[in-house]
């Protein structure tokens, strides 16, 4: 059942890859400016011969994807990393309850938090700032706010529940992982609503930063779901203990040395 960790890696491929492949797009048509750039002016000339940095062209994340041609392509791989990171939270609560059930509930918040995270980010994919400002920064701060503690969540039952064999490994780069995104989190605010376009400047780089590290975190569950079994497929769909036994008995050629409880 090894194929599983495809689903957490791509996951993270397709929203690290998309997300900047969008920046890419908005920078190449002028619609953003540089992460490097530094100067700001408060408006721009329409004849301009040299590039002209001013707020409009602040590259935030919603902003790369806020204009055509790459606004479809932005929501697009908001929409699919929501669909995919849910199934990466079921799966990955459906894993820890299978080997130890006394985590279920801290699991479970982690679910329910994750949830929150993909809805989140669907809202944001879907609502364009410059039409649905509100809803999209409603969106954008779900999205946030949840990843840090989905993070948190997770770090904890690293620590609490061992799958793998390379927890020696996993809890200290999630620890750091964990650490950066609540940082950047916290700091991120003060510079977004800063009148200071460096200061701005500064969020905008956060965004990508939050964003990038915490697929990065999900990267990790590559290790755990190496390990999915037919058990855990069935804790899915709340198969008893006698009934999972029952399945894996089958003769079906199922390999009984990756039912490890």
């Amino acid at each position: 059942m090894g194929c599983w960790l495809l689903l957490p890696l791509l996951t993270s491929v397709v929203s690290i890859a998309g997300t900047w492949t969008v920046y890419g797009l908005a920078l190449a048509n002028g619609h953003v400016c540089p992460l490097y750039n530094w100067v700001y002016n408060r408006s721009c000339s329409a004849g301009a011969s040299v590039r002209c940095c001013a707020i409009r062209n602040m590259p935030f994340v919603s902003t790369s994807g806020m204009n055509l041609p790459e606004n479809s392509l932005y929501s697009a791989v908001l929409n699919a990393v929501s669909v995919l990171f849910a199934l990466v939270c079921i799966f990955r609560h459906a894993q820890i309850v299978d080997r130890r059930v006394d985590e279920a509930l801290l699991s479970k918040a982690a679910m329910i938090i994750g949830f929150f995270g993909s809805t989140g980010g669907f809202i944001a994919g879907n609502c364009n700032p410059s039409v649905l400002m509100v809803l999209h920064y409603f969106g954008a701060s779900l999205c946030f706010v949840s990843g840090s503690i989905y993070c948190v969540l997770q770090t904890a039952l690293t620590f609490r529940l061992h799958i793998t064999g390379k927890e020696c490994f996993l809890m200290p780069v999630r620890t750091l992982l964990t650490i950066l995104q609540v940082i950047i989190s916290i700091s991120y605010l003060p510079f977004f609503l800063h009148p200071d376009l460096k200061k701005q400047h500064i969020g905008a780089i956060c965004e990508w930063i939050l964003t990038t590290n915490f697929y990065i975190f999900i990267m990790t569950f590559t290790f755990e779901f190496y390990y999915i079994t037919t058990s855990v497929l069935h804790s899915l769909i709340g198969a008893t203990d006698g009934e999972k036994v029952a399945i894996l008995s089958e003769p079906r050629g199922t390999n009984m040395a990756t039912f490890d409880k």
